[in-house]
C-alpha cells in the first residue's frame, strides 16, 4: 500500500499540470478575443511538454540537432505510447492528429481542442477528406507544425508501410516533411497497446519507475512521390541502420 502511494502523487501531479496550464491558456485566449496568438500558443505547448516528462519519469535522449524550422512542418514517426506526444511537443513545438474518441477524454479532451488538436474519426472517408483540409488549414493558414503517426495506431513493431495519406496531403500543400524515431527502455513498460486504458496503465507507468526516452529527428524533405517518401521514412523509424538516399 505504501508503494501505491507515490504513483498516486505523481498521477495527481500529471493531471494538475494540464489542468493548470488549460486554465492558464484558457484565460490568457479568453483575453485576446478567443484564441491564442501563435507564439503564445506553441510557448504553452513546448512549457507543459516540458514540464510533463519527469512527472511522467521519462528521462530524456535526443540524438542529433533540430534544425531551426524554416517553414510549418508535418512532423512523421513511430508510435508506441501517449507518451510519444509530449515527448515530441517537448522539442517542437507542434499539435496532433488524434482520433475523435480522445476528444471525449476528461482533461486531455479539452485540453486538445484548446491547442488545435485535429481529431478524426478514422473509420470515415468523410472524415478522412475533412481531416486533410484540416491538416493543410493547419498548418498553411494557421503556421502551426502539426505530429502525425501514419501507422494510425500505437505498435510495438509496426510490420506494415505506412499508409501514404499524410505523404499525399503534403505533396498537395507543398508542405515540409520531418521524420522522427522514439525508443523506450524499457520498452514493453512504455507501450501503449491494445485493449490498455489510459488511467490504469499511466498508474502502473508511474508505479514501475524510471523510463529513458530517446527521440531521434531525420532530414526534413518535399515531398514528390508520396509512396517512395512513406515506405522510406518509415523503414527510417524501425532500422537506425537504415539511410534514405536523397537525390
Amino acid at each position: 500500500m505504501a508503494g501505491s502511494l507515490p504513483a498516486r502523487g505523481s498521477l495527481y501531479r500529471v493531471f494538475a499540470s494540464i489542468i493548470r496550464y488549460h486554465r492558464m491558456a484558457t484565460r490568457s485566449a479568453s483575453d485576446q478575443g478567443g484564441e491564442l496568438p501563435l507564439e503564445e500558443l506553441q510557448a504553452f505547448i513546448t512549457s507543459w511538454a516540458k514540464q510533463a516528462l519527469p512527472l511522467l519519469n521519462l528521462q530524456l535522449q535526443r540524438v542529433g540537432p533540430i534544425l531551426p524550422l524554416q517553414q510549418p512542418t508535418l512532423f512523421v514517426g513511430n508510435h508506441l505510447s501517449y507518451l510519444d506526444i509530449p515527448l515530441l511537443m517537448s522539442q517542437v513545438p507542434v499539435v496532433f492528429l488524434a482520433k475523435a474518441e480522445i476528444a471525449k477524454w476528461p482533461i486531455l479532451g479539452a485540453a486538445g481542442k484548446l491547442a488545435g488538436v485535429v481529431f478524426v474519426k478514422r473509420e470515415s472517408d468523410g472524415s478522412r477528406r475533412e481531416a486533410a483540409r484540416a491538416i493543410i488549414e493547419c498548418l498553411q493558414t494557421r503556421g502551426l507544425s502539426l505530429g502525425l503517426f501514419p501507422a494510425g495506431t500505437t505498435t510495438l513493431d509496426e510490420g506494415r508501410p505506412w499508409r501514404p495519406g499524410a505523404f499525399r496531403i503534403a505533396k498537395a500543400g507543398r508542405l515540409p516533411v520531418q521524420p522522427f524515431r522514439l525508443t523506450y527502455e524499457p520498452r514493453a513498460q512504455a507501450a501503449f497497446l491494445g485493449k490498455d486504458a489510459l488511467l490504469p496503465h499511466l498508474y502502473r507507468l508511474l508505479r514501475a519507475g524510471p523510463i529513458t526516452a530517446r527521440i531521434e529527428f531525420g532530414e526534413p524533405r518535399m515531398v514528390e512521390d508520396p509512396h517512395a517518401e512513406a515506405l522510406a521514412c518509415w523503414a527510417w523509424s524501425k532500422d537506425p541502420s537504415f539511410h534514405q538516399s536523397r537525390s
